[in-house]
């Protein structure tokens, strides 16, 4: 069975501390070195990820501030555009009015020119056969020229009339 003795129990002892004291002389040294190395390379790695991720952070409110800049400016341009393209528009609208009362006014000055014209012509006609007339009715010829001009008078003078 189980027998104790005490030099057993006092060299177990003594072969535990001598292979702790070896142990901790050879090989926990390295292990901790290499645990201490491992944990600075961990370390470097969360700070680089964070580095990085605050770089994407202001890489990305640049970027926004950009979109909107861009957004804005392009808003800008349309409403430039379209405030040329009503200018314009009212520009033409304006040209167009301006040459269809130019071409009345052309127009009616033609008529107007046409009408005295033809008034005028009447009236020379008019006083033609009035002197015609006269002169049938006397049964002699007069002399056209005061004749006719005494007719026109007279024309002119029933013409303010009416």
């Amino acid at each position: 069975m189980l027998d104790f003795q005490p030099w057993t129990i006092f060299f177990t002892i003594v072969n535990l501390l001598v292979l702790y004291f070896f142990f901790r002389k050879f090989l926990f040294g390295r292990i901790n070195t290499v645990l201490e190395q491992r944990e600075q390379l961990i370390r470097s790695q969360v700070d680089a990820a964070q580095e990085n991720n605050a770089q994407a952070q202001k890489a990305k409110q640049e970027y926004e501030s950009k979109l909107a800049g861009a957004r804005q400016e392009a808003a800008d341009l349309v409403a430039d555009a379209k405030r040329r393209a009503d200018q314009a528009y009212a520009d033409r609208l304006a040209q167009a009015e301006a040459d269809a009362k130019k071409t009345a006014a052309e127009a009616e000055a033609r008529i107007a020119a046409q009408h005295s014209e033809m008034l005028r012509a009447a009236r020379g006609e008019v006083a033609h056969l009035a002197v015609m007339a006269a002169t049938q009715v006397a049964g002699k010829r007069l002399d056209t020229d005061s004749d006719r001009a005494l007719a026109e008078e007279f024309l002119a003078k029933v013409g303010e009339q009416e």
